[in-house]
């Protein structure tokens, strides 16, 4: 029941309302992609926040051997997690599925409007933290991996620093 409650708090979505307000709160731009079209990959720095308009945006996982899909998110949902905020890079793919428009955001502008306008700040916020613990949780997410025996110091300073920096690692 609890994974039921952080899943629908991670992809929730968003009411017309909601994102008109997102829209006089601050700058967004009307963007098209094509079926297939990458919005951004994994490893990208500075990468946008979208809310889908319409059309469908699938989030990728390359961590594994396998390319995994982690959700698809539909009219009214966004992308994006603590990355955004934290400037480290994305750690997943967003594809276009189908003609689909998205209303972009800059991270500064994202910043913005979490800092402007409360209601739809809270929901964004809370999704990201979601997100990420879901990320975390899972079995199939390996991150970055980090090869070297346990007992190395090397090894050692390197998970350090990955863990100090929030860097997902295994």
């Amino acid at each position: 029941m609890a994974e039921h409650n952080l899943h629908s708090v991670a992809f929730p979505t968003l009411d017309q309302s909601l994102i008109d307000d997102l829209s006089r709160c601050s700058s967004v731009t009307m963007k098209t992609y094509r079926d297939g079209q990458t919005l951004f990959s994994v490893g990208d720095r500075d990468f946008k926040f979208f809310i889908v308009k319409s059309g469908e945006v699938e989030i990728v996982d390359h961590s594994g051997d396998e390319p995994k899909t982690v959700t698809v998110h539909l009219k009214g949902q966004f992308t994006g997690d603590v990355s955004h905020l934290t400037g480290n890079p994305a750690v997943v793919s967003a594809v276009a599925r189908g003609d689909t428009e998205v209303y972009e955001v800059s991270g500064d502008t994202l910043r913005r409007i979490l800092n402007q306008c409360p209601t739809a700040g809270d929901i964004i916020l809370q999704a990201f933290i979601a997100r990420r613990q879901l990320l975390r949780a899972s079995a199939d997410f390996t991150g970055l991996r980090v090869i070297g025996s346990r007992y190395s110091p090397d090894t050692f300073r390197v998970r350090d620093f990955l863990a100090k920096n929030r860097v997902l690692f295994t």
